[in-house]
This record gives C-alpha cells, sequence and structure tokens, in this order.
C-alpha cells in the first residue's frame, strides 16, 4: 500500500473517533448514556522482501465504557431507595394528621371531657348540658374526619397502584421492542453492538426497578425480566402485563395480579422492593394498624360511654339511652366486617356478623379465619400482625355459631363452608364511620344516679352510708321503669350484724329474696353492701322443721338438748368453664345427722368461690298467761339455751345480767321483757344471741347458726278450773283457764305458688275473691316435712280473712303434724304460709322444749351450682334454683351503727341536682379501657401510643430513606465515573484526534509533493 493509502486510513480512523467524541459531548446529559470509545485495529501488513511493511489503521468498533455489575447494583439500589421513599412520603402524611393540634383526636377528646366536668358542675343546668352536646357532636365528626382521611390515604394508593402497573406495562413493552431490535442490529452485516439501543434498554429496566424488584438474564443478547417470586414480565421480544385490582382477600384493597398466557395469580405479597411495595408496605405496617387504632378507641369510646350513660337517669327520671350509636347493631355487625376471599367455594352465601364483646381485649389487628380441613367445618383464626392461632375448632351441624376471641364474637349465621374457605376480619377499620350521636335534647342526658342512700335523724350510732355505686341497671331491681323494686331497707340487728329487707311496705318489711340476712358487720371499718358479680348465686336452705310435740324433761331443764330437726344431707358442687362449657364436680361433702347450722356452713365454707352463711331464728308469739289464782299456780319459767331468763330476786351483787336490765318479774310475761333480758344476758351476748320483740312477738338469733333450744314451765291450761280453793280467799273463777303458753315458729314463710287460674294480682288484705269463677286455682307449695302439697281454691269470699281462711284450713289438711297454719297475702297479691306450734306449761315442774336448728344461705360465685341429696327431709330438699344476688349497685356503710339502725335505698325520684352518673362518665377519661394485653391504657394513652408508633415509624422511614438515598448515589457516581461523559476528558481527546488528524493530512500533503514531485522528474 502506497503511503497515501496508508495516510488515507490514518485519516478515516481519527475522522470516527472525532465523531465518536462529539457523540459522547452531544449525550453528556442523557440519561443513561454510556460513554463511547473507537476501538482501532492495525491492518495486516504487507510482506516485502526486506520484511512486513505496515498498511495503516481501520476501526474495528465503537464500544461503550459500562460496568455490568455496577449497573445490576444500581438497580437493586434503585427499588430499594424508591420502597423506602415511597413509604416515607406516605406515612409522614399520617404522621402530621394524627400528631396535630388541628386535625388529631387528643384536643376533641380533651374538650368532650372537660364539657362532661363542665356538666357535673352543675347538673341541673342546660347550658352546661348544651356544651357536653356540642362537644360530642364535635369529637364524633373528629373522628369522621380523620377516617376520612385515612380513607382517602387507602383511595389514593389504589389510584397510584393502577397508575404504576399501567407504567409497568409500558416500560415491558418498551424492554421488549428494544430486545428485538437489539436483536436485527446485532444480526446486520457490521455485527457490531447498537450501543445507544443498549443504553436505553439499560434505562427502560432502571425505570422498571423504580416500581418493582427486577431480575435480569440475557438469553442471546435478549434481556429476560423477571419480578416478584420470578414471574416472566418480558421474554425477549415478548412482554407480559400486570393488573391492579381489588384483593381477594379485600377488595377495597387493590393488589397487583400478573397474567401472562400460562398464570394469572396476584403476587402483591411476592413484591419486596421498589415504589408498589413501598406503598402495600406503608398500607399494611402503617395505614392499616392507624385506621385499627383509631376504630379501637371508638369502639371504647362508645361502648363505656353507652353503658356508663344507660346507668343513670336523665332530667325526665327515665333511665338514659345509649349515647352513641351502637356499634353493635345488628346491621353495622353485618355490614362487612368479614370479607369472604374471592377465591371460595361457591356458593357464595355465608353471613357472618362481628360484634364487639370486650372493648377492653381488643388488638389493632385484622384476622382471617380460615377453614382447614380435613372436614368443611374445620376452622381456625389466626391473628394477621402475628400470626398467632388465637381460635381454632368444628361448626357444629347447624348454625348459627358463636366464636369468641381476642374481644369479638363472632356469629357464622348462615351459608355454607367449605375446606379452602378463608374469611378476613377487619371489624375497627370501619368504625369511624359508623359513629354518630343520638343524643339530641339537653334533657336526654342522664346525670344522676337511680337510686339513693337515706339515712334516718333516729339512728343512735355513728354509722354513715355513701351514696353509692351503680353498675348495671340490668338486675332485677331495675325491672320497673322509674322504681326501684323493691326498695330496700338495711336494719341492724346488732352493732355487728345487719338484715336487708324487701321495704315495698315500710310498715311491714320482709325478708329479699334470697335473703340477705344475719351479715356480719365490722365496726369502724368500711363495709360494702352487696355483690359486684353479676353471676353470684345464692340457694338459701329452708329452715328446720318443727318437732311433732315439744320436748319433756322431768323436773327442770333438760341437760342436753334434743333433735334440731337437721337431717343428713350430701352437698355436691359443680363447676361450669366458661370458656369450654366444661362442667367438673368436687369431692362429695356430708353433714350428719342433727348437725348445726354453723357446722354445715364451716364444712361448705372450705370449697373454693363458696361462701355459706347460718343463722338462727326463733319466733315466740301468742302469749298466755295462767288467770286462775288457785293453789297451785306455778310461776311462767323460761330457759334459752340453758340460762333461765326469768331468774327472780338476784340481788344487786348479780353476775347473770348486764346493769339496767329489768329486774321485776312482770305480772303477765311477754316479748318485750324477754327481749330484754336475753340482751343483757352475759352468756347469752357472748354466744351471739340477740332478741327483739315489736310487741307481740319475741325474735331470737342466733348470728353464728348455732342452734336455739328455748324450755318453759308454768300452769297447764285447764277447761275448767279445778283444785283448791282461791289463794287468799275471794270468789271462784269459773272461766278456763288458758294456761302458760306461747307459739313457737321458725320464722319460716313458705311460698304458695300458682299451678292454675290467673287472679291477675288482685288477692290483697282488704277485699275478697271468687274463686268459683275462672278457675281452677291450683296451687303448689312445699310442706316442713320435705313433700310437695297442693290445694285447689274454690270458694267465692267477700273478705280477705275469709281467703286466708280457705288456704290455711287446705293447707292444714296437708301436714303431718300438729301445728297451726296462717296465711298470709304479700303486697304483690302472692300468697304465703306461716306455721305455728303451740308449747304449753305442763302445771309441775317438768319442762316443755323445742330445739331450733338454723338456716344456711350458700352463695356460690359465677359458674359454679348445687345439688343435694336426700330428695326429702333435708334442709335443702325441694329448695328452687339458685337465685341471683346482684343488684347493679354496691354502698358502703361505715362508722359504728348501733342496734335498730337503719338505713334506706331507694328511687332517686327528682335527683335533677344529682351528678353521681356524670362523674362517672368523667371517670371513664382516666380509666383503663383500651388494650388490656399491655396492662390497659386510657383512651388518651392509647391515641398517644398509636401517634408514637406512627411518629417512630416515620423517623424510622426517614433514616432509612437517607441511607437508601446515600448508598443509591454513591453507587451512580462511582457508576458514572466509568461510563459517565467527563468534558474536559472529551475536549482532550478532541484536540488528541484533531493533532492526529492534522498528522495524517500532512502525510498525504507529503506523499502528494512526492508524487508531484516524481511526475515532474519524468517530464
Amino acid at each position: 500500500m502506497s503511503l497515501l493509502n496508508t495516510a488515507i486510513t490514518g485519516l478515516k480512523a481519527q475522522q470516527e473517533a472525532l465523531k465518536t467524541t462529539g457523540h459522547n459531548i452531544s449525550n453528556a446529559n442523557t440519561p443513561g448514556y454510556s460513554r463511547q470509545e473507537v476501538v482501532l485495529k492495525t491492518n495486516d501488513p504487507q510482506f516485502r522482501g526486506f520484511g512486513f511493511v505496515g498498511q495503516g489503521v481501520d476501526v474495528n468498533s465503537v464500544r461503550r465504557v459500562t460496568d455490568q455489575f455496577m449497573i445490576e447494583q444500581q438497580r437493586a439500589d434503585t427499588s430499594n431507595f424508591q420502597r423506602l421513599d415511597t413509604y416515607r412520603a406516605n406515612i409522614e402524611q399520617v404522621d402530621r394528621l394524627l400528631a396535630d393540634e388541628k386535625t388529631g383526636l387528643q384536643p376533641a377528646l380533651d374538650s368532650f371531657f372537660a364539657s362532661l366536668q363542665g356538666g357535673a358542675d352543675n347538673p341541673a343546668y342546660i347550658p352546661s348540658r348544651d356544651v357536653v352536646l356540642g362537644e360530642s357532636a364535635g369529637l364524633v365528626d373528629r373522628f369522621k374526619t380523620i377516617h376520612t382521611y385515612l380513607t382517602d390515604q387507602n383511595e389514593s394508593i389504589n389510584s397510584q397502584v393502577q397508575a404504576m402497573v399501567a407504567q409497568i406495562n409500558s416500560l415491558a413493552e418498551g424492554i421488549a421492542t428494544l430486545n428485538e431490535e437489539i436483536v436485527t442490529a446485532q444480526g446486520s452485516p457490521t455485527q457490531t453492538p447498537p450501543n445507544d439501543l443498549l443504553d436505553q434498554r439499560d434505562e427502560l429496566v432502571r425505570q422498571l426497578a423504580e416500581f418493582v424488584d427486577v431480575d435480569v438474564t440475557v438469553d442471546n443478547e435478549q434481556f429476560n425480566v423477571s419480578i416478584g417470586n420470578g414471574q416472566g414480565l418480558v421474554l425477549a421480544g415478548d412482554a407480559n402485563r400486570l393488573e391492579a385490582t381489588g384483593g381477594v382477600e379485600d377488595p377495597q384493597r387493590f393488589g397487583v395480579r400478573f397474567i401472562s398466557q400460562t398464570e394469572n395469580l396476584f403476587i402483591t405479597d411476592k413484591l419486596n422492593n421498589g415504589k408498589l411495595a413501598g406503598l402495600f408496605e406503608f398500607r399494611d405496617q402503617a395505614l392499616d394498624p392507624a385506621m385499627n387504632n383509631l376504630g379501637r378507641i371508638g369502639v371504647a369510646l362508645t361502648q363505656q360511654m353507652n353503658s356508663q350513660h344507660r346507668q343513670g337517669i336523665d332530667l325526665n327520671g327515665d333511665f338514659g339511652q345509649d349515647f352513641f350509636q351502637d356499634l353493635n347493631d345488628p346491621d353495622l355487625a353485618a355490614s362487612g366486617r368479614a370479607q369472604p376471599n374471592s377465591l371460595n367455594t361457591p356458593p357464595k352465601d355465608q353471613v357472618i356478623s362481628v360484634y364487639f364483646e370486650d372493648p377492653a381485649a381488643l388488638t389493632n389487628s385484622d384476622y382471617t379465619m380460615k377453614f382447614t380441613g380435613p372436614a368443611d367445618n374445620n376452622y381456625e383464626i389466626v391473628r394477621k400482625n402475628d400470626g398467632e392461632v388465637v381460635k381454632e375448632g368444628s361448626l357444629p351441624a347447624d348454625l348459627p355459631q358463636s366464636i369468641e376471641f381476642d374481644g369479638l364474637r363472632v356469629e357464622l349465621e348462615n351459608g355454607t363452608f367449605k375446606q379452602g374457605d378463608s374469611f378476613t376480619i377487619n371489624p375497627l377499620r370501619d368504625i369511624p364511620s359508623q359513629m354518630d350521636l343520638l343524643l339530641q335534647e339537653p334533657a336526654e342526658l342522664a346525670f344522676a344516679y337511680p337510686m339513693r342512700a337515706e339515712t334516718p335523724s333516729g339512728n343512735e350510732g355513728t354509722g354513715a352510708i355513701d351514696q353509692g355505686q351503680m353498675l348495671s341497671r340490668d338486675s332485677q331491681f331495675f325491672s320497673e321503669e322509674g322504681d326501684l323494686d323493691p326498695p330496700l331497707l338495711i336494719q341492724f340487728d346488732s352493732p355487728t350484724r345487719y338484715s336487708v329487707y324487701d321495704n315495698s311496705d315500710p310498715g311491714n318489711p320482709v325478708p329479699l329474696e334470697p335473703p340477705l340476712q344475719n351479715i356480719e358487720f365490722v365496726p369502724g371499718a368500711s363495709n360494702t353492701l352487696f355483690t359486684s358479680d353479676p353471676g353470684e348465686t345464692q340457694v338459701s336452705s329452708w329452715r328446720p322443721r318443727l318437732p311433732q310435740d315439744p320436748t319433756i324433761s322431768q323436773d327442770g331443764p333438760a341437760t342436753v338438748p334434743p333433735y334440731n330437726g337437721i337431717n343428713t344431707e350430701q352437698f355436691t358442687f359443680s363447676r361450669t368453664d366458661p370458656e369450654t362449657g366444661k362442667v367438673t364436680r368436687d369431692p362429695l361433702i356430708t353433714t350428719e345427722t342433727g348437725a348445726s347450722a354453723a357446722d354445715i356452713a364451716d364444712r361448705l365454707n372450705q370449697v373454693d368461690g363458696v361462701t355459706a352463711r347460718a343463722y338462727t331464728e326463733v319466733q315466740l308469739s301468742n302469749f298466755t298467761n295462767s288467770g286462775t289464782p288457785y293453789d297451785p299456780d306455778n310461776p311462767f319459767e323460761v330457759w334459752v339455751n340453758g340460762h333461765e331468763i326469768t331468774l327472780d330476786d338476784l340481788g344487786p351483787n348479780q353476775t347473770v345480767f348486764m346493769d339496767g336490765y329489768p329486774e321485776e318479774m312482770p305480772d303477765e310475761l311477754g316479748p318485750n321483757f324477754l327481749a330484754d333480758r336475753i340482751n343483757a344476758h352475759y352468756d347469752l351476748q357472748a354466744a351471739g344471741i340477740r332478741a327483739k320483740s315489736d310487741g307481740e312477738t319475741l325474735t331470737i338469733t342466733d348470728q353464728n347458726g348455732n342452734d336455739i333450744f328455748v324450755e318453759m314451765r308454768g300452769d297447764k291450761p285447764q277447761p275448767v278450773i279445778v283444785g283448791a280453793p282461791p289463794v287468799g280467799g275471794g270468789p271462784t273463777n269459773s272461766q278456763i283457764d288458758p294456761g302458760d303458753t306461747f307459739e313457737i315458729s321458725t320464722g319460716e314463710r313458705w311460698s304458695v305458688e300458682p299451678v292454675s287460674g290467673d287472679t291477675r294480682g288482685q288477692l290483697n288484705n282488704l277485699t275478697g275473691f271468687d274463686f268459683s269463677e275462672g278457675g281452677p286455682y291450683e296451687y303448689e307449695m312445699y310442706l316442713p316435712d320435705g313433700r310437695t302439697g297442693s290445694i285447689t281454691l274454690t270458694g267465692n269470699h267477700a273478705t280477705a280473712e275469709d281467703v286466708k281462711a280457705e288456704i290455711e284450713t287446705k293447707i292444714q289438711a296437708q301436714l303431718d303434724s300438729p301445728g297451726r297454719v296462717e296465711a298470709s297475702i304479700t303486697e304483690r297479691g302472692e300468697i304465703e304460709y306461716q306455721i305455728f306450734m303451740k308449747v304449753s306449761g305442763t302445771g309441775n315442774d317438768d319442762t316443755a322444749g323445742v330445739n331450733v336448728g338454723g338456716q344456711v344461705d350458700v352463695t356460690m360465685a359465677d359458674g359454679i351450682s348445687l345439688t343435694t341429696r336426700p330428695e326429702e327431709g333435708a334442709i335443702l330438699t325441694g329448695v328452687p334454683e339458685a337465685k341471683s344476688t346482684y343488684t347493679g349497685f354496691q354502698f358502703e356503710i361505715s362508722g359504728r351503727p348501733e342496734a335498730g339502725d337503719e338505713f334506706s335505698i331507694e328511687w332517686n325520684e327528682g335527683g335533677v341536682s344529682d351528678n353521681r352518673n356524670v362523674l362517672d362518665l368523667v371517670g371513664l377519661e382516666t380509666r383503663d379501657t383500651v388494650n388490656n394485653r399491655d396492662g390497659g391504657m386510657t383512651f388518651t394513652e392509647a391515641y398517644s401510643q398509636a401517634v408514637e408508633e406512627i411518629g417512630t415509624k416515620t423517623r424510622q422511614a426517614q433514616i432509612q430513606t437517607d441511607a437508601a438515598e446515600g448508598v443509591l448515589r454513591a453507587g451512580e457516581e462511582e457508576l458514572n465515573s466509568v461510563r459517565g461523559v467527563n468534558l474536559d476528558e472529551e475536549a482532550a481527546r478532541l484536540i488528541e484526534f484533531q493533532l492526529a488528524y492534522n498528522a495524517n493530512s500532512q502525510v498525504i500533503r507529503i506523499a502528494q509533493e512526492t508524487f508531484d514531485s516524481l511526475i515532474a522528474a519524468f517530464r
């Protein structure tokens, strides 16, 4: 090759280098552009005899200056940064919303409770009540406003997902197109790499990495791009597509579906990086918990406010209604709190409702209910935020079925459930949108308690009763609107014992049903009246039957008390597990014949969850004293538990009775004298025996439940006076001598229960009743020997006394032992009867006595029940089912009451200035009503925790985003240092290539001059 040709190859090579350098400079700011450079090669030399002579230069190729490892790292860093940055951008908005004083919930909560405190300061003041209603409406609006914003956030996520999926599909198509163009270019005659197309493809993949994490493999110079769990988005020249659609678990939450010719599946949970992953991570880890936390506070606030408000009464004296909308309304419970999976097996006919049972036990998590198999009815419920199985089991054959867990009750009401079906339970998400203020008028605010306590001015002790604590209106005492049924009387039998009576008839208080008698009181301490356990029940034994006849003791009082009427009995306590319903039985307890009520109570008190209270009561009435002065005239004498009460002429130094006792025997022995003597007797008082008299009846009580043995001696009743002339002379008494007698009773009143016939509540103590019309009037009653008796009333009676006479006659015929039946009619028109036994003097030194056993009241905690044997003849034979002792309120009595002191509890009539219930409403602000799993929180603490959680996550996101951005920028700088265009370097290359170009031009000029010289030489 000539010098000229050699120079021309150099000129062309430098010209290509200059063009490539100019191309670099032109694309210095083009995204993804890789610097290019011309690769030169030496032409093959030509052999001459003396050796090889060079033939110049040729352009081998134009190559990209890049680093594939750095490009791949850039994609990974890009995906990671975009995920974190997207998460950060969204969570910052929620953080500002919840923490800001103008948009957060806390200021509205503070204003709400402050208004309630203002109402408590002046409960009757209407403007104060108006403020409460206004702030209540404002609080509901704040819940709704926050919820609306968070819901809009979810809608924004859905929109962003749709937009991003469209961009991903566009990028995938672009990459597939470039794959084809690159292959086409590679197959051209030049077979040189299409550098600019390669850069464009790398840039599209980088842009794709902003949205999803990508995995790129190269096959025949074509990119295969996989996402998620290996789903091929781009395969050579083909692009599959994604679709944004409602999720299978929740149609309100958009997810991403991958669609190809062979696959159609959700890959939402398979996307781990990129903007899409950041959106889903924000939704799952921040948005949903924030909405659930807000909903949990809303449920707790609503249910606590409603529950407490319903315990009070309003200005009209009516019980309070729901303050806020009841979130357990059946329509709300069934309004999408359980979402079926879209892949469930048809038919999709399931009806599921979700109710809130215990707001304090609620978590801020959603749940998945899965029917796991192998049978269709096998299920498990998984808490999503920690994956724990909170409930599992099998559905019964018939629906509905209730399932309770974490403070929720899920009602599977109807439908078909198959193995593989699943349901998302998200009960809290939409709670704020369901909240509403129901009260409209200030008078509807229930600021007062429905009951109040009164202390008579005549009490002698220092005892005081507080104004009580309302627990629940769901008790028998509030069954009548506007009334406490029954009103109560607390009466102190001694400084250390009290009883509670039904005070419906203030002139004749009667024991409650079940009875609360002979309850221990600790003077000087605060003593709580009534239980706080709604499930507590009580069984009260019958009082033992009286004997057929009094026991006669020869020549004076008995040395050993006779049989007390109590037979052997077996007790079995059963316990029902509240979670499983499983029943277990305690070991059998057997008591002996003749055991005292105190002995029985001691045995039963050893049972966990059982409290037995024993006491014995004897009533003496209808006293008669011998009216004859004939000789012999025996004195009327009485003994109680071996202690003579009627001792006479004891002298000034006696030690039997306390000071102030009645010293002189009265002409006629009666209840008042005997009560005073018993209450002044040292030994009887030490034994816990007390007595009281109403002038007609002497009631003797052993507060510990030991037997009471009453003996008497005196004149024998005679139909005709016989014997010696009158003592000291006087006229002959031809009157019947009644003798020395009294009637004894245990005080037991047995109910006479109607079986058929309706008296419509017309039985009373003033008028008669016609049993011959509308009958038959059939009744059943428990008889003292353990049998069940029955009577039929048929008479047409003009007076109440005639009604009672028929009842007494027919019950009398049922008895297997002597005794007088006395019927009574209560204020409610119910029939009761009592049996009296007559005890008479013998007319000699012998005594007649009756030993009376006591009553046992057995109180059982929730879930405990009692059965006894034998079926007849024992003190608990035929006892009705255990009855609730729950009153729905409690009171405290303190100080030192005296015997006879009383307190009453009645309906709070006209209590417009009462603020007790509104103070309880105010107290909800500082009560732990939320999140018992973490020890319990107030509304404020729960909201603060929610704000802190979002704030902490926001700060972590900011830190992580800054770090990821730093890593991305450093990687990009390193990559750009390799492939980026440096204008200074390119300018230097221009000069270099220009010089080379000029030099080659000079060679050409020299070759031309040489050629010209040769031509001139031949001329």
